[in-house]
């Protein structure tokens, strides 16, 4: 085997391996679980660190920091589509083993709707919202990636729903973003609409489309979703 192929997994440092932020994991030690494709063990490993932290937390610092780890490897080229694909399937299943256990009750509160724009294929980040969210007591419809703007129109027409949360990544993608929330507004002009994805880092996006919110963090999301929820309490 040639010296010049890349390591199958990432250099895991043991001090950063065994000290991450706020907790005992770290980014580093995490990311070398998702490219070895384990779910059952990246679960275990994210149940460690919602002992010790909040959801919102651990997804915003460990589980973005891993994933950025991991896109950053392939940027530099030492890992392929491949990997980085096996990383993001991980993830999902992952996700899945580590839902928050509610009753009956978690279908009750104020109901968020969540979407990809047409032709968004990430849903990592819709997952973790919805997860969040259900933890903070709401109900939560989340339709998936690439919905379009139409067929979110008419859900949101025909479901009594508190806010619409929608994610958009690639930059190409802003007049699809647009117009799904001119869609929004058509039928539901009093709704409030959050933004994440990559789309969600540009300063000033929010006020420039018109929406409440726009950002990444899952901590300010949740949080900025409770105040929409109490402004709309009859």
């Amino acid at each position: 085997m040639s010296d010049d192929l890349p390591p199958a997994l990432p250099p895991v440092r043991p001090e950063a391996a065994d000290s991450g932020p706020g907790g005992s994991l770290s980014p580093e030690f995490l990311a070398s679980l998702l490219v070895e494709g384990d779910d059952e063990l990246v679960a275990w490993a994210l149940r460690h660190a919602l002992d010790e932290r909040p959801r919102a937390e651990v997804f915003d610092d460990l589980l973005v920091g891993a994933m950025a780890l991991i896109g950053q490897r392939w940027a530099e080229g030492q890992w392929g589509v491949a990997e980085e694909h096996l990383a993001s399937q991980t993830v999902v299943r992952a996700l899945d083993r580590i839902r928050p256990e509610l009753g009956p009750e978690g279908r009750v509160g104020p109901m968020a709707v969540l979407a990809g724009v047409a032709g968004e294929r990430h849903m990592i980040g819709l997952i973790c919202l919805d997860q969040v969210l259900r933890e903070d007591g709401w109900s939560v419809a989340n339709l998936g990636a690439d919905v379009p703007a139409e067929e979110l129109a008419r859900y949101v027409a025909r479901n009594e729903s508190t806010l619409v949360a929608i994610t958009a990544s690639d930059p190409g993608r802003l007049e699809t973003l647009i117009d799904t929330i001119a869609s929004v507004r058509a039928v539901r002009p009093e709704l409030p609409i959050l933004l994440g994805g990559r789309l969600a880092m540009r300063p000033g996006l929010a006020e420039t489309l018109g929406i409440e919110w726009a950002g990444t963090s899952l901590t300010d999301a949740v949080l900025a979703a409770a105040e929409f929820a109490e402004t709309q309490e009859p």
